[in-house]
């Protein structure tokens, strides 16, 4: 990791909650968590719903949440500490960079990304997070034979994010190439996915597994 790493303690979460750079620089994720387990990361965690219930069902692995709004990351710090939920921890932090800087090379078990924003001004695709940069940080960060999931309501986006990753050698399309997953049985379902089904919007999820081979730009 290095001395890249720009995230700090998170002073308005409790500390239990709240990633120490210098811990994670000496220790790694085992030693944040006090305990070596599988690692899920959820970037763009929202309000911390999908998190807390995720760590809930596997308490046997260890979750990290990144997030840029603090709004989100203090809601979900005091879920925390309320219901008493120890594997779960906090970044505050860009979601390229904390990939970048926070995670070594197959570091990562489970990859999370539900309904990022769709920046739907084309002059504004360029700021999506989900792109070729990300398919290729991924393919570093993942271990072989980790799962990444997508969920997005905006139909351009789904299109944006299938191609990407269906492109990148290093990634299998579960659903089939060129396809999606319209359900996904035992999924959370998230605040905002709730209020788009809702108004009657198609909502895509993508599901790729990272390969033993593979690689590329």
């Amino acid at each position: 990791m290095g001395s890249r790493v720009r995230t700090g303690t998170l002073i308005e979460v409790d500390p239990r909650f709240g990633v120490d750079p210098d811990r994670l620089r000496a220790e790694g994720w085992t030693g944040v968590f006090g305990r070596p387990a599988p690692l899920e990361v959820e970037v763009g965690f929202g309000n911390g719903i999908s998190l807390i219930e995720m760590a809930r069902r596997r308490p046997e692995h260890n979750f990290v949440g990144v997030e840029l709004y603090g709004r989100g990351i203090e809601k979900l710090g005091k879920r925390l500490a309320h219901e008493g939920i120890g594997n779960v921890r906090i970044v505050k932090g860009e979601g390229m960079e904390v990939l970048a800087d926070c995670f070594p090379r197959g570091a990562i078990h489970t990859f999370h990304c539900n309904f990022p924003d769709p920046w739907p001004k084309v002059r504004h695709h360029k700021r999506r997070f989900v792109g070729p940069a990300l398919a290729v940080r991924l393919f570093d960060r993942v271990r072989p034979g980790g799962d990444l999931f997508f969920a997005t309501d905006f139909d351009c986006y789904a299109y944006q994010m299938r191609d990407t990753f269906d492109a990148h050698p290093g990634f299998v399309n579960r659903a089939g190439s060129g396809e999606f997953l319209y359900r996904m049985p035992d999924r959370i379902v998230t605040k905002y996915e709730a209020k788009f089904a809702a108004r009657g919007a198609t909502i895509r999820y993508l599901w790729y597994r990272r390969t033993e081979g593979g690689g590329g730009a």
